[in-house]
């Protein structure tokens, strides 16, 4: 029986959710142990390389969405023929970037040290990069076949699938850091790990879609592959920037701070780009729905599921800044120590630059679902040159050091690309005027920041220390905030439309 799009949507947001905290959990445990165990700048040469694989990953930007947009259409019409045929195409596609990777990645060995002047220090550093890019590389061979599951809104499956295998992993990784206490083993149990959640996945696919085997698969129309090719170089380069803008921050941080810098950095990155993809979990699980509806929407059906979906991304960023401000130092320190706490405006600032990423999830995701990658191809490229300029010009002329990493993708991020998406959507996508998002922008910033001031001074007066003081001090947050928030809201169209949702799926 064919199930509902709400159907797919709340598992797809419920089961992502839940393996999200697990693999959050086991985060924490696993990166206390390296911490302990081997130190600061063992953490910083793992962020640092981890940077510079994203940046590889450029050679895959283009295609995993257009994968996914490309199967919309003949998964709602029950094309097996031409699902078939994508996936001949996306399989070619796959193994011919897993190979260029491998060979780009090679070419970089003999410039690593020019990331780091501490990196020719350690010994076995280009065997521990070697391990980064097998792990990076053995992922193409198999990865486009979870795009097929996640058009036709199973993205769950994948979920559940890839938290099994990091599950096992950390478990090893855990017990060969306080035996042995290396690095590189520690590297390749990921390696391992990784390639057979890739081939479990891959299994999956062939089981359930056995029409895949097929071997005589429909072939492509010539006006097909250009719209791919289209989508996959427009795609591209609308995620150059981005990767750009995230991808270097370890790297100018180490070249212009040093690798404990990085370290440091890396701890707060790691707790807000969780708090950010717990959000995504929701927002971009629900991408193939909105996708699916959006083919046969009018435009004020699309205009309403915009502001519907804003409203959910903006209740998640306002709950979570709100902790954030209140417990983020308190929890650090906790956690790992006094000693690796980073001043306010440092903290301050990862915390703006996490706002503005949040908003944007809402943009990625109706930039994905209509299918606009074509359009703003340009986007990201002055995305990333503002960013690169900006956060050179910080670093090296006022010697801002991570504070200036941080300025420079602020100001790129909400200076200019956030804008320049929002008009993309609603000229080519809504057919709306810009001032429509940016009043509702206005809306949502201006009590958010309210109620931010309120739960940073209303902290002053909880003097609470260890991880009572850290849930009182987050109870206290969502409870001003909350109040704020209904004060605010209950009256707008996009609150009830919501509330009644929740009510929905409470009595289900």
């Amino acid at each position: 029986m064919q199930k509902s799009r709400l159907y797919y949507s709340m598992m797809n947001s419920s089961i992502s959710t839940v393996v999200f905290f697990l693999k959050l959990v086991m985060q924490f445990v696993v990166r206390t142990y390296f911490i302990r165990i081997l130190g600061i700048t063992y953490l910083g040469i793992n962020g640092l390389f981890s940077n510079v694989l994203s940046l590889l990953s450029l050679a895959e930007l283009g295609v995993g969405t257009s994968i996914v947009y490309s199967m919309y259409k003949p998964i709602a019409n029950n094309d097996q023929n031409e699902i078939q045929a994508l996936m001949i195409l996306y399989k070619k596609a796959y193994h011919f970037i897993g190979v260029a990777v491998a060979v780009i990645g090679l070419a970089l060995i003999p410039f690593l040290h020019f990331f780091s002047n501490e990196l020719s220090a350690k010994e076995g550093f280009i065997w521990f990069y070697l391990l980064f890019l097998g792990n990076s590389v053995l992922s193409y061979f198999f990865t486009y076949k979870r795009s097929l599951l996640i058009a036709n809104q199973r993205s769950y499956l994948v979920n559940i699938n890839d938290f099994i295998f990091l599950f096992f992993s950390n478990i090893f990784q855990i017990l060969l850091l306080l035996h042995y206490k290396s690095f590189t083993l520690y590297l390749i149990v990921q390696l391992i790990f990784t390639l057979l959640g890739n081939f479990s996945i891959s299994l999956k696919v062939d089981k359930d879609y056995q029409f895949l085997k097929e071997s005589t698969p429909k072939k492509l129309s010539k006006e097909k592959i250009k719209g791919i090719k289209k989508n996959v170089v427009g795609n591209m380069s609308s995620k150059i920037g981005g990767v750009i803008v995230m991808g270097t921050d370890s790297i100018l941080i180490s070249s212009f701070v040093g690798l404990a810098a990085v370290g440091y950095y890396s701890n707060y990155t790691m707790i807000v780009n969780n708090v950010q993809n717990l959000c995504k979990q929701v927002t971009n699980s629900i991408t193939a729905s909105i996708g699916n509806y959006i083919v046969t929407a009018n435009k004020k059906q699309a205009l309403e599921l915009f502001k519907r979906h804003l409203f959910v991304n903006y209740t998640m960023i306002y709950f979570a800044i709100l902790i954030l401000v209140s417990v983020l130092n308190p929890f650090i320190k906790w956690w790992i120590g006094g000693k690796y706490i980073l001043p306010s405006v440092t903290v301050t600032l990862i915390i703006i630059n996490l706002v503005i990423q949040m908003f944007r999830n809402t943009n990625f995701v109706f930039i994905d679902s209509f299918g606009l990658y074509w359009i703003q191809r340009w986007k990201s490229i002055f995305e990333a040159l503002i960013n690169l300029v900006a956060s050179l010009v910080l670093l090296s002329v006022f010697n801002m050091g991570i504070n200036g990493v941080l300025l420079g993708t602020i100001i790129s991020s909400f200076g200019y690309v956030m804008w320049v998406e929002a008009y993309y959507i609603f000229k080519y996508g809504l057919k709306e005027k810009l001032r429509v998002y940016v009043l509702q922008i206005i809306k949502y910033v201006i009590p958010l920041v309210i109620s931010c001031g309120v739960v940073f001074y209303a902290q002053i007066y909880l003097e609470f220390e260890g991880l009572n003081g850290i849930i009182i001090k987050a109870i206290v947050a969502c409870l001003i905030g909350l109040f704020i928030y209904i004060i605010t809201f209950h009256r707008s169209q996009e609150f009830i439309y919501v509330k009644k949702l929740l009510l929905r799926v409470i009595k289900r």
